[in-house]
């Protein structure tokens, strides 16, 4: 979900907020996230079991797939400007994300949790290299509108693919671990947006919310002593982050399509999400993008409401 804050995120086209009511409307949505991850894990035994549930499930993961290698394949066109066409940069993928989705969920959590190390390397050495140019009298602090927050709130807020993730990939003695909790994640989340956001309007002022990458605007101003150009190296880091989220999209739609159709063989699973992800990259790309992300949300939504009537139908069972 921390990629989401570096590459902002494709689809989602209301504009920047202040860093007033940016940082508010976080706090608002990380504790919606925070509450229904609590909620919603009891339920996904039994939502496992359906091949309906696993089939929308295996729709979801190839919609989001392909909706981020979209944004993934602007940024990287943007950071690097090396003028990679489009078909080297998806081969590429696609060969690194089989060898990640292959080695399992074991090495894939050890390489995120170096990626997050590096990531806050990378924040670290961004913060050194902007503090000159911070400007408190950039900040917007305004009187707050209950109305207007409102409205800002409902424009800014959006369902993570990765809520589903988390609840599919729970584990029952995860329960008992304090380290699983997720309000703890989401508080870091919280913070980190935070920061982003102060970062962003303190730096830029105004023009923070023209920006259509602002971080990413904000490593190219940065430099410590003689090292001018280190937005390449953040740019690197962060489309390590995306790596990470792809891989795992891929990993989920190949255990949730041998649900649906159990015949499924070695790698086939893989070479079918390929496929769906190049057709969908394709019909989305360009006109289609904000249709594509409307179905995105609804099938998220749908999803989540299915697990809470499994959580619902299980507690029932129970009783």
């Amino acid at each position: 979900m921390l990629a989401d804050v570096f590459l902002q995120p494709f689809g989602r086209r209301a504009p920047l907020l202040t860093a007033q009511h940016g940082i508010l409307c976080a706090a608002g949505q990380m504790a919606a996230f925070a509450l229904l991850l609590t909620l919603l894990p009891k339920g996904r035994e039994h939502a496992l079991e359906s091949k309906a549930f696993c089939g929308l499930l295996s729709a979801l993961m190839l919609l989001s797939a392909a909706l981020e290698i979209i944004q993934g394949e602007r940024f990287y066109s943007q950071a690097m400007r090396t003028g990679l066409p489009v078909e080297i940069f998806l081969f590429l993928l696609f060969v690194a994300v089989f060898y990640g989705v292959y080695s399992g969920l074991n090495a894939l959590t050890r390489t995120a949790a170096a990626v997050l190390a590096l990531t806050a390397i990378s924040m670290g050495l961004l913060l050194l290299s902007v503090l000159p140019q911070l400007r408190f009298v950039n900040l917007q602090p305004s009187a707050l509108n209950g109305g207007e927050l409102a409205r800002d709130f409902a424009s800014q807020f959006y369902l993570a693919p990765e809520l589903i993730l988390w609840v599919v990939l729970w584990r029952p003695e995860h329960s008992q671990n304090r380290k699983y909790r997720p309000s703890a994640v989401f508080v870091w989340l919280f913070a980190a947006q935070a920061l982003f956001c102060l970062l962003g309007e303190m730096t830029l002022g105004p023009a923070y919310q023209q920006e259509e990458q602002p971080l990413f605007t904000i490593a190219r101003l940065g430099g410590i002593s003689v090292f001018r150009r280190l937005d390449a190296l953040h740019a690197c880091v962060w489309l390590l982050l995306f790596f990470v989220k792809i891989t795992l999209y891929f990993s989920l739609f190949t255990q949730s399509i041998r649900q649906v159709f159990p015949k499924l063989r070695g790698h086939s699973a893989y070479y079918l999400a390929v496929a769906g992800v190049i057709g969908v990259f394709l019909a989305a790309w360009g006109q289609a993008e904000q249709t594509a992300y409307w179905v995105q949300q609804r099938t998220c939504l749908a999803l989540l409401l299915w697990l809470g009537l499994f959580r619902i139908t299980a507690g029932r069972k129970r009783e």
